[in-house]
């Protein structure tokens, strides 16, 4: 599955008087693929980043680049963000479970608006 996102930041000086003043706006654009798995009874995964994007959408003192931003950016992303994200996404989220059961064969599938699971469920017995 991959996620793509686009956003936009404003960056503003604060005024000797508290009156905030913009600088510039910046486009962000980025998609990260994830992988999602069902382990034992809890639904688990990891993403890897694929782009990373910056870029000056308006500038209110004059050109700038972002490329060395841009770089920095990515860099904190793929050594400190992800390893973070993945991190929780590998501990898992736990699944409803009856008694001992327990899901073999699981399938997901990404849908419009939701990640259907399909499973066999095998039964070893009841705890009380």
């Amino acid at each position: 599955m991959t996620v793509q996102a686009s956003s936009t930041v404003t960056a503003y000086a604060i005024q000797p008087n508290s009156t905030l003043s913009p600088l510039f706006v910046l486009n962000l654009e980025g998609s990260v693929s994830a992988h999602m798995y069902v382990t034992e009874l809890k639904l688990a995964g990891n993403v890897t980043l694929n782009k990373f994007k910056m870029s000056v959408a308006e500038s209110y003192v004059g050109p700038f680049q972002v490329a060395s931003l841009d770089k920095i950016f990515t860099v904190v992303l793929r050594v400190a963000v992800l390893p973070l994200v993945n991190a929780r996404l590998q501990e898992g989220f736990p699944l409803p479970a009856i008694g001992k059961m327990q899901l073999v064969n699981s399938q997901l599938q990404v849908l419009k608006d939701y990640l259907l699971i399909g499973t066999d469920v095998q039964f070893n017995g009841f705890s009380d």
